[in-house]
């Protein structure tokens, strides 16, 4: 019992006294061990600063969007570093007569004492083509159908009817156009269309000058067709009893299909104007009107186109 009171009086005595000196060890211990010297590597964004489009050459190579940036440091403070206490690593490309880029420990800020170790790729190397611009029409491409008896009328007007687009000189001399995406016109009728087009992407290292999309004037217009009226019967105009020879004929006409297609062969009248004087057995050839003609129809021909009519008095 004696050995069991000494022990428990070793916990006890001075209690607080004990449980504060532990914490100060701790303490120590956490502050001496978190500034011990650590390493830790972190990807930080690259902006490249190219030359002037006067320098007559254009970067083909690629650039990295980002570097791997090693650090030495407090591992304390390294551990609460992050990607927002970097500046951009920017690479200085405004000397076309380069072939490497190295990056430089320098180019790397970030707030703290720390030492850049190591930085991943360490160079790039840098490949230049002269550069041009070049003018090319705009190619419209359409897609779907427009509604039944409607087309589209041609040619669409684009705006701007050309692009000028820039990059390598090389790339640039085998194009001879550049096209939009597809311009859906299903189902359209009659009327103008206007649409805001994007153009199509460009091969290679070629790039648009300007804003890459143009604005395209679709005009969808009744798709004209032909239609004939058989057997329709002449009618006569006027006073005065006449006989006629053929007594009908065949009408062919041409406008917009859906308008066509709704004529019957009442609203057709081909016609007659016999003269007024004639004595009675007289005969004349007179030429086929006709009347009930619709806008915007017209007439292709009559068969025949003349008929005789007798006078009967």
């Amino acid at each position: 019992h004696a050995e069991r009171g000494l022990l428990a009086r070793l916990f006890v005595e001075n209690y607080a006294l004990k449980l504060l000196s532990l914490g100060v060890a701790i303490a120590l211990f956490s502050i001496v061990h978190s500034d011990q010297d650590a390493q830790r590597s972190m990807y930080v964004d690259v902006v490249a600063l190219l030359p002037p489009q006067a320098s007559g050459k254009i970067l083909v190579s690629p650039l990295p969007a980002r570097v791997k940036v090693t650090l030495r440091g407090s591992r304390a403070r390294l551990a609460a570093l992050g990607h927002e206490d970097f500046t951009p690593v920017q690479m200085d490309l405004r000397d076309p007569g380069r072939q490497f880029h190295y990056f430089d420990a320098s180019a790397v800020s970030v707030t703290g004492p720390f030492r850049v170790v190591a930085i991943e790729p360490a160079s790039v190397q840098l490949t230049w083509r002269s550069r041009a611009d070049k003018s090319l029409p705009v190619e419209v491409k359409l897609t779907g159908t427009p509604a039944a008896g409607y087309a589209v009328r041609r040619p669409v007007a684009i705006t701007p009817a050309h692009v000028t687009v820039t990059g390598p000189k090389d790339e640039i001399d085998l194009l001879t156009s550049v096209g939009t995406d597809d311009i859906n016109v299903d189902g359209l009728e009659a009327g103008v269309h206007e649409r805001r087009v994007r153009l199509m992407p460009l091969p290679g290292h070629v790039s648009y000058a300007a804003e890459g999309t143009v604005s395209a004037r679709v005009e969808i217009d009744a798709r004209l067709t032909e239609r004939s009226f058989d057997g329709l019967e002449v009618a006569v105009i006027g006073p005065g009893d006449v006989v006629l020879r053929p007594t009908t004929v065949q009408v062919t006409l041409r406008g917009p299909s859906p308008l066509i297609a709704q004529l019957t062969q009442d609203q057709v009248v081909p016609f007659i104007e016999p003269a007024t004087n004639l004595p009675g057995g007289s005969v004349e050839s007179l030429e086929v009107k006709l009347r009930g003609l619709p806008e915007p129809c017209s007439l292709v021909r009559v068969i025949p186109s003349t008929v005789v009519a007798r006078h009967t008095r």
